[in-house]
């Protein structure tokens, strides 16, 4: 069996959390989790017809808008997992993707829910799916255990923790910080205490783009159902 292969509208991988991917209890990093699920969305994408330069060709990216975890155990070092992702619908702005990491014995390990928007890359705005060409997309109503994406509010009470400059070493090829990139961030702010405990849960909005030299603000506090970053 291949190291990756479709099975009509889901695309697998094989995966082994290695060191690089683990933090220092050896279990992985929210950093990796989030990593590999966007990357296996534009993998398929790429291997449906639908990739990276296909769609600059066509003046459009497929952004990151919202993302969406649940967590039964984090996968730990060395462990060999098979990875899903599959594409369930388009609904307003977005396309609905959900993500799937699971074990060789086939215990779900990771849930995900995602919402991706095309944007025009000059204008920024925000296109129908209808614009995207259809290539060889195909989608499946199998909903994840992962609840849908929430839109997440800003909480002005919020108490500031610190700063974080946007470095070159985030930025990806659009040429801002990547998605995944914010799980670093948010783990790095938490505080000792929260930090070492296990994450059940993430929630995640993109409203813009952070670039190389920009700064991030960010604010938290301890609530009911855990740390809101």
């Amino acid at each position: 069996m291949s190291e990756a292969w479709h099975e009509g509208a889901f695309f697998y991988r094989k995966f082994i959390f290695r060191f690089g991917d683990c933090d220092i209890t050896k279990n992985s990093s929210l950093y990796a989790v989030m990593k590999l699920a966007s990357e296996m969305a534009g993998e398929d994408y790429e291997r449906r017809g639908l990739g990276y330069e296909y769609l600059l060709k066509h003046g459009q990216a497929l952004l990151l808008s919202r993302m969406r975890f649940k967590f039964a155990r984090m996968p730990v070092h060395t462990e060999k997992v098979i990875a899903a992702t599959w594409e369930r619908f388009d609904k307003g702005p977005f396309f609905y993707r959900d993500f799937e990491l699971k074990s060789e014995s086939g215990e779900v390990l990771v849930s995900g829910s995602s919402q991706w928007a095309l944007v025009d890359i000059i204008s920024r705005e925000i296109l129908r799916p209808s614009s995207l060409a259809e290539g060889r997309r195909q989608t499946d109503l199998r909903k994840s255990d992962c609840p849908e994406c929430e839109k997440l509010t800003k909480n002005a009470g919020l108490t500031v923790l610190g700063e974080r400059p946007a470095f070159y070493s985030d930025l990806d090829a659009n040429g801002h910080v990547n998605n995944a990139v914010y799980g670093k961030i948010a783990v790095d702010f938490l505080p000792e205490e929260i930090r070492q405990r296990k994450i059940k849960g993430f929630s995640i909005n993109f409203s813009m783009e952070t670039k190389q030299g920009e700064t991030l603000e960010t604010s938290g506090e301890k609530t009911d159902k855990g740390t809101q970053p």
